[in-house]
């Protein structure tokens, strides 16, 4: 086999391992995996007998515009960045990602949605399903195609205004070789800790203080909007600050692709 064949191989056993380790956060979390209740009847519960049920025919839901407005931005940040290298081509990019991806759709990956379509399966709203197979595919398989990062680079709405800030004018933080290190080795640790809280009862919570969650700016706590907007304008100094030091979702991306 070849050394390509042998680390595709390779890729595929670490998608599948953190599939694994997301269902057994749901499980966790709610005794469910992938639709299916896995908790064991209570005691002395009657054993009932199956009934097949067929799903009432229902018409096909409309796609709102908001709907329609998200799936076409996912599909230009599914092809433009393999067609073309322009900086005003990823601008507007960035921009329509924190505008209809973000503040309109609140559509993006985190921790919170990638356990819940785990533990309860994937959305059955056509335009909802659409949306979460672009953002998983590019999320997973691009990467092995040679698109590391693709996701977080190109539609994570967060980091795309986390981007947006660094291009300011202003004169950017010069961080020693040795303080990367140690803010990464902090990013792996702060992972780790935190994917094991998610098995611990209430300390799972902490998935509800992922910084996306701004974007649902109907609802959002406003510690949670303070942590956000620092981040970014902390971006403004230093690139992508919170997804090159602190994302748990970024990590589990960078761990499926083994490049932590």
């Amino acid at each position: 086999m070849s050394e390509k064949g042998r680390d595709t191989i390779a890729s595929l056993f670490r998608i599948a391992a953190c599939v694994l380790m997301l269902a057994a956060s749901a499980v966790a979390r709610g005794g469910r995996a992938f639709g299916h209740d896995l908790r064991p009847p209570p005691p002395g519960a009657a054993l009932t007998a199956a009934v097949i049920r067929l799903p009432a025919v229902e018409p096909p839901a409309r796609l709102s515009t908001a709907h329609a407005a998200a799936l076409a931005v996912l599909l230009a940040a599914a092809a433009v960045p393999l067609l073309t290298r322009s900086r005003g081509w990823r601008t507007a990019l960035l921009l329509l990602d924190v505008a209809v991806l973000g503040v309109w759709n609140e559509l993006f990956l985190s921790t919170a949605r990638l356990v819940g379509w785990a533990g309860a399966g994937l959305p059955r709203d056509p335009g909802d399903l659409a949306a979460a197979l672009l953002m998983l595919a590019m999320a997973f398989l691009y990467p092995l195609f040679g698109r590391m990062g693709h996701y977080c680079l190109n539609v994570c709405p967060f980091g795309a205004a986390q981007e947006l800030a660094g291009r300011l004018p202003v004169r950017k933080w010069r961080l020693p070789p040795p303080a990367v290190r140690l803010l990464t080795t902090f990013r792996r640790l702060l992972w780790a800790a935190l994917m094991l809280a998610l098995w611990c009862g209430p300390w799972a919570r902490w998935m509800e203080w992922e910084l996306f969650g701004a974007f649902a700016w109907r609802a959002v706590p406003p510690l949670l909007a303070a942590l956000a907007v620092t981040f970014v304008a902390l971006s403004a100094f230093v690139p992508r600050a919170y997804c090159r030091f602190a994302c748990p979702t970024g990590t589990l991306f960078k761990l499926s692709e083994s490049t932590q």
